[in-house]
């Protein structure tokens, strides 16, 4: 029996020096408290994802305990954090990602590297995404104020050279007696001169922790610096949103120091991957992340890059709106508009937060503030005069003769009027562009064929190109089937398969029934999403699209340089929108309704 324990202890000496970075085994220590002021333990919600919170360790008067190793949602404890003193307690900063139970996982390593188990010390429940600390959302539309709706007592001041322009994204209008939308709302528009202030009295953030800022710009000026979005200090501004002129890109950049006349220091800037285009609405966001330093700029939704900033520091002055502060004197003023500025005390998350949803608030902020660009309901009598629903007021003309498109169809799911065209050469045509076809878009239709087949390609709305139409909605006669598709790029021989994405339904389309199609285009995912009868009916990853500049058209599309695609039977109630339709919108339009203008 001697000989056997002489062996076991020579054995594990062997693997000791053989081996001598083995995991030294576990062992039960007396157990580590942790404590929050921010996230406190127990049933009630605090905080919001993206907020960060201070967490203190502690070993229960253990002695030996040298580290913690610990994990916020994570099973790993491999993130040390160090006490002054052996057995002390130590203090850290953890930002939770989603709503609802979080959880805290920790170890103690003693003197002798001893290591506990990583288990469960902390539990705490994280509120839903809180809201910003400041918003000004533009939609006043006249008057020299405009309000923060987060602090009813605050505002800003319009100087005279500030205009009221048709915004991004806004409200409707009396909802209960006015059935025609403002989604889009109005803006502010500065001419880029000194002339045109927005004049802002009260700070937003501490510009030293996590903050994030997003806003909804249209640049025009494109020769120098302009800034949307800034935070004054005493003399320099703590962050900038906005473009940079000598390299022509959107940023959003931080300085280090509050200080004047100091040229060593240098910015630190993320920066867009493409140039920024100059007439199109665009979604800016910048995050600071106060614990890595981290800034990050999205456009459109979409990550542009992330780089680290040193020495932040906290701008106590007033938040800034279409101009920054620059060795104590105002420049880099906007020239363009601006809508819907937001200002969070947080980071704005790029991943779910809850379990319910699938998009991230990034998401949401550039696809879901739908802006309604055209609904043409298709219920006129007579002439050739095609009506605007909408206040975009983008009128269009039928091509057609009037007696026979016009009081000869009717929708019977809706029981309302149709227009009726004969396959061959009518159609209806807008003034001019519904779409950005190149930024997300959602368009809908009620359609009917007279006839399917092999041969019978036939488009229900498009927009034209030079040679072909930036997107199609309608039925392919190969296959028989449903189909929302875009063209890579504008080209004539843009005719092969390969040169197409296509969002296909999975069965046949069947002539002489109405059936109800939507097709969504998402930037920010790369996605196309083909919908009918309100249903999800196929999606396809997209690489690569582009502006169609032409006419939104209905019954019709522009192919290989020619206006071809013509419709054989009926369609109903045409819906155009800049913006990501979910599913649940998708639901109102298809019984003839607006979906709600969610901010």
């Amino acid at each position: 029996m001697l000989r056997r324990a002489r062996v076991r202890v020579a054995a594990l000496l062997a693997l000791v020096l053989l081996f001598p970075f083995l995991p030294v085994p576990a062992f039960a220590d007396v157990g580590i408290e942790v404590t929050s002021a921010d996230y406190p333990a127990g049933n009630e919600f605090h905080g919001s994802p993206g907020q960060p919170g201070d967490f203190t360790f502690s070993s229960r008067g253990a002695e030996d305990v040298q580290s913690y190793f610990y994990g916020l949602n994570d099973g790993s404890c491999v993130r040390e954090a160090v006490p002054e003193e052996p057995g002390g307690s130590v203090t850290v900063t953890l930002t939770p990602r989603h709503a609802g139970p979080n959880r805290i996982y920790a170890r103690t390593v003693d003197a002798s590297g001893k290591s506990s188990a990583c288990t469960s010390v902390y539990s705490f429940l994280v509120a839903p995404p809180s809201d910003p600390v400041a918003y000004f959302a533009f939609d006043e539309g006249q008057g020299n104020r405009a309000a923060d709706l987060v602090n009813p007592d605050q505002g800003a001041t319009l100087s005279e050279g500030v205009e009221w322009v048709r915004g991004r994204v806004g409200t409707v209008e009396n909802p209960n007696t006015n059935p025609a939308p403002r989604l889009e709302g109005t803006a502010v528009h500065t001419n880029g001169r000194t002339d045109a202030e927005i004049t802002v009295n009260h700070s937003t953030v501490d510009t030293s922790g996590s903050f994030s800022v997003s806003t909804w710009v249209k640049l025009e000026g494109a020769r120098a610096d302009h800034i949307a979005v800034a935070q004054s200090g005493a003399a320099q501004s703590a962050f900038q949103l906005g473009y940079q002129g000598d390299t022509g890109q959107w940023v959003f950049r931080m300085f280090p120091e509050d200080e004047s006349g100091d040229t060593s220091r240098e910015w630190a800037v993320a920066a867009s991957t493409a140039s920024a285009e100059t007439g199109v609405w665009t979604h800016l966001l910048g995050t600071h992340d106060g614990q890595t330093g981290e800034i990050t700029l999205y456009v459109d939704g979409i990550e542009q890059g992330t780089v680290t900033h040193s020495g932040p520091w906290n701008a106590r002055g007033p938040l800034a709106i279409g101009r920054t502060l620059s060795e104590g004197t105002g420049g880099h003023h906007w020239s363009g508009a601006i809508d819907d500025v937001r200002v969070w005390n947080r980071l704005v998350l790029d991943e779910a937060v809850a379990g319910s949803e699938t998009n991230s608030e990034v998401w949401r902020l550039a696809n879901r503030p739908l802006a309604a660009e055209g609904r043409w309901m298709l219920d006129e009598w007579d002439g050739t005069s095609v009506a605007d629903a909408t206040d975009h007021g983008l009128e269009a003309t039928l091509h057609a003769d009037p007696l026979t498109a016009w009081d000869a169809a009717e929708n019977d799911i809706t029981f309302s009027p149709a227009l009726r065209l004969n396959g061959d050469d009518e159609y209806v045509e807008t003034s001019g562009p519904a779409l950005r076809t190149d930024r997300s878009f959602s368009i809908a239709a009620w359609v009917r064929l007279d006839e399917t087949g092999e041969g019978v390609d036939a488009t229900a709305v498009s927009q034209a190109g030079t040679h072909q139409s930036g997107f199609h909605l309608g039925y392919q006669g190969d296959s028989g089937r449903w189909v929302f598709k875009m063209a890579a790029h504008d080209d004539a021989n843009a005719v092969g398969s390969t040169e197409w994405t296509s969002a296909s339904s999975a069965w046949l389309a069947q002539p002489g029934e109405w059936a109800h199609l939507t097709g969504v285009y998402d930037h920010t995912s790369g996605e196309l999403v083909l919908y009918v009868d309100g249903f999800e009916a196929s999606r396809a990853a997209v690489e690569h699209t582009w502006h169609a500049e032409g006419p939104l058209r209905i019954g019709s599309a522009q192919h290989g340089g020619s206006n071809t695609d013509h419709w054989p039977g009926d369609i109903d109630d045409v819906h155009a929108y800049q913006g990501v339709l979910e599913a649940h919108s998708i639901s109102s339009v298809y019984e003839g309704l607006f979906p709600s203008a969610q901010r």
